[in-house]
């Protein structure tokens, strides 16, 4: 699956909250390697990991849009990246409810704990979800936490009991 085919994504929105903060959403790029790091591992510096190593990692995959996400910057004296949503395209393979074969793994929710509850999310998810429906995708899953589920059924994400797990350890070096 070619990852970039001419395609463009929406264009930067301003918006007002209720609290009449404005804030903008853009379409992240490989510059902002280090904020999607630190999204998708908000506790990975008091935990003692590398965030550059993620950074690393994400930064070719949201050149080739085989990551697409989405940043929140407020608009006022900081333009602090307030937020960020994203979705990992995966080369799924095709089956009855999805011949495509593309499916898009939702990832990297975060919104910093001043500006929750003010649509931020919502908006950057709807984005994310708007730009992978463009690259043809048709089908999504996520893990969510308990406090996020209104948010994500709201989006029409249903609950999917029947996946399980398994990971197994990494190997230690010398073994």
């Amino acid at each position: 699956m070619s990852w970039v085919p001419g395609f463009s994504p929406a264009p930067t929105n301003r918006r007002r909250d209720v609290n009449s903060t404005t804030w903008t959403t853009r379409p992240a790029t490989p510059d902002d390697a280090d904020r999607v790091a630190f999204h998708a591992l908000p506790d990975a510096v008091s935990a003692g990991e590398d965030l550059a190593n993620f950074a690393a990692w994400i930064r070719p995959r949201i050149a080739s849009r085989q990551y697409v996400g989405w940043l929140a910057i407020a608009d006022d004296a900081t333009g602090a990246v307030i937020a960020g949503a994203g979705a990992m395209l995966l080369d799924w393979g095709p089956t009855r409810a999805n011949p495509g074969g593309c499916m898009a793994r939702v990832n990297h929710v975060f919104t910093q704990p001043a500006w929750r509850r003010r649509g931020i999310a919502r908006r950057l998810l709807q984005s994310v979800l708007a730009d992978c429906e463009a690259l043809g995708v048709r089908e999504f899953c996520l893990g969510a936490r308990p406090d996020a589920r209104g948010l994500y059924e709201s989006l029409g994400f249903v609950a999917y009991p029947q996946e399980m797990r398994r990971r197994v350890p990494p190997v230690s070096p010398g073994s």
